[in-house]
């Protein structure tokens, strides 16, 4: 192997497209760099859609930026939502989002999440991959051309290698739905019903740390990994004794252990052939902090001030430095529901004559975000009885030491700041480093240890 060669990991995330490459001789980051993934605008008030063709030229012009040759590729980054290919494996529909909401779409007075639970005893969640599916038949909104569906991460895994992808890694596979984690199967009950054809098969699971293929120029590209287990695997060092909790647009806690017995509240979730995650997830971490920001910005606005986001942002931090004077607000973050409930709405309360200001406000919303992944841990029972302390990550929590000081109060032990800038990228470049032996998986927790302090 070329000493100089570096291992890519790309991250699909909601809001960015990041690059991250490792050089595992020197043991550090060459090079991190994004661009943004935006959000197309359909009109429709419940979608919340993306333009797959501009996410794989991203992608490609990303990579023919490395100044170095590349040893290894692996892709990570969102998970749950589809997209339809052709049979040439081309996209031919938007990238469906895990925040895209059609499955509450009536038809016949009765939403496609609710009519997959009648037929079937099971309820996925709204924004999972084999729903979105079930809600296009009844919505009549699946292209003619359509020989199949997946999701992104599989379909930049395929274009990369030139193939339409048959396996998957099983932590992908979980996040379309009706996956047992355990035996790695479909739900073929749920499958028949969903694809409406007497299909009872879909993605295969593909082993942990395998190649897919290659590149034209013969790079190597293991088998996509779910952002969440390919930030753990990229940002913990010791699995039993510590938590990662993510804050990006979303909220995530996340603890390891060999168990498949998992709290109600919380998802089984396969960690690459190693054992299992149970994680708690929110829908809106620091999607909520944003709203906040939307409307004092708003409130400035009509009050005639000219500002940007920044400048809001940071005036959310100047105000929230100061000593709160009155009773705390009580702020429900769960702005955009749960994976359970999606219509649940999220709430202010304890109100009084003097108490609704900026700096409360905000300290509450911050206060609110930690809550609730704190109640994650009071659910997971003897799992995260071993836990002593919380690994840290996410856009929010690096920008913003507010939410490190809540998450601090709330567990009560320490907290460490992963100093990356994108941790489930960097675990992925580590994924490739191992499927093709560049890198011992046995020496994977001391390097992330020594490069991290996690």
């Amino acid at each position: 192997m070329n000493e100089k060669a570096i291992h890519a990991g790309i991250d699909i995330g909601t809001t960015n497209i990041t690059i991250t490459a490792f050089d595992l001789n020197e043991k550090r980051v060459h090079a991190c760099f994004s661009l943004p993934n935006r959000r197309m605008q359909s009109g429709g008030s419940f979608d919340y859609i993306q333009d797959p063709l501009e996410i794989e030229r991203s992608v490609q012009s990303m990579l023919s930026s490395i100044d170095r040759p590349i040893a290894s590729i692996c892709v990570t980054g969102q998970v749950h939502g589809i997209l339809y290919y052709d049979a040439h494996g081309e996209a031919i529909s938007p990238l469906y989002t895990w925040l895209d909401q059609r499955a509450m779409i009536p038809v016949n007075s009765v939403n496609s999440q609710q009519a997959l639970y009648d037929e079937t005893g099971v309820l996925l969640p709204i924004g999972y991959g084999l729903l979105t599916h079930y809600a296009n038949r009844r919505l009549n909104s699946i292209p003619s051309e359509a020989v199949g569906f997946c999701g992104i991460l599989e379909y930049i895994t395929g274009r990369l290698v030139g193939k339409i992808l048959t396996e998957s890694d099983s932590s992908c596979l979980g996040t379309y739905g009706a996956f047992d984690p355990v035996s790695l199967q479909f739900d073929p009950h749920v499958l028949e019903i969903v694809f409406g054809n007497g299909k009872d098969s879909f993605l295969n699971p593909a082993q942990p740390f395998t190649v897919a293929g290659c590149t034209d120029e013969g790079i190597p590209v293991a088998y996509a990994v779910g952002d969440n287990q390919a930030g753990f695997f990229g940002m913990v060092s010791d699995w039993t004794h510590s938590a990662l909790i993510s804050i990006g647009t979303s909220g995530q806690l996340s603890l390891f252990n060999t168990s498949d017995c998992c709290s109600g509240s919380m998802e089984l979730r396969p960690f690459l052939g190693q054992g299992y995650l149970h994680v708690g997830a929110t829908l809106a971490a620091g999607k909520a902090y944003e709203t906040v920001e939307k409307f004092l910005l708003s409130v400035l606005r009509i009050a005639g001030n000219t500002v940007d986001d920044e400048q809001v942002f940071t005036m959310m931090k100047e105000a929230a430095s100061k000593e709160i004077q009155h009773e705390r607000l009580q702020v429900d973050t769960r702005f955009a529901g749960t994976r359970q409930n999606p219509a649940l709405r999220g709430s202010i309360n304890n109100i009084g004559l003097d108490n609704l200001t900026v700096d409360n406000l905000v300290q509450s919303t911050v206060e609110g975000i930690a809550e609730e992944l704190y109640s994650f841990s009071r659910n997971a029972g003897a799992i995260f009885d071993s836990v002593d302390r919380i690994v840290a990550t996410g856009s929010s929590v690096r920008k913003n030491i507010l939410f490190t000081e809540a998450l601090r109060r709330l567990f009560r032990m320490p907290t460490v700041i992963a100093e990356i800038d994108d941790g489930a990228g960097f675990g992925a470049a580590l994924i490739g480093a191992v499927a093709t032996g560049a890198l011992p998986l046995i020496d994977v927790r001391t390097l992330v240890h020594d490069i991290l302090g996690t």
